[in-house]
């Protein structure tokens, strides 16, 4: 029984803090502040709206992105951590063309997938990564076309 016990106590903190069963913070309206140098240099902070299957994402400056869910797709987000997360992939209407500061989400190319993470970060707390991703739909973020990730703070 012992041993059980120490199994269990082992799964209990090996997972993320977001089971895949849980709310996922995307699925709601919501707000989310740039935490990121990356993320306030290009996006500033943003809101997302909309339903399960279309979702606006607006940045501080107004810019409207439309997204449609490709998929959920529990794997290997997180550039400093091997372990599975859950992740939505999005792909993007449109390009959206140089953001904040004339930055762009995905250098000279289209951004053409989103893909929504919650992580927990050691220094930050609970976090939202969005992981940009030019070509075709990533796997995970060791996929090709890996433009960067974007942080923004879960409250």
């Amino acid at each position: 029984m012992k041993k059980f016990a120490q199994i269990l106590l082992l799964s209990t903190f090996s997972f993320p803090a977001f089971a895949q069963d849980d709310q996922m913070p995307w699925q709601d309206d919501a707000s989310f502040a740039a935490l990121s140098d990356t993320a306030s240099s290009i996006t500033g902070d943003i809101s997302l709206t909309g339903d399960e299957q279309e979702k606006t994402l607006t940045t501080a400056g107004g810019t409207e992105i439309s997204l449609d869910f490709v998929e959920d797709r529990s794997s290997g987000w997180n550039l400093s951590d091997p372990e599975v997360w859950p992740g939505a992939v999005f792909a993007i209407d449109e390009d959206p063309g140089p953001l904040e500061n004339g930055n762009t989400l995905c250098g000279d190319g289209p951004a053409t997938y989103l893909v929504f993470t919650p992580l927990d970060d050691e220094i930050a707390g609970s976090i939202l990564q969005i992981a940009v991703f030019a070509g075709a739909a990533p796997e995970n973020i060791d996929s090709n076309g890996l433009c960067g990730t974007l942080n923004y703070a879960l409250e």
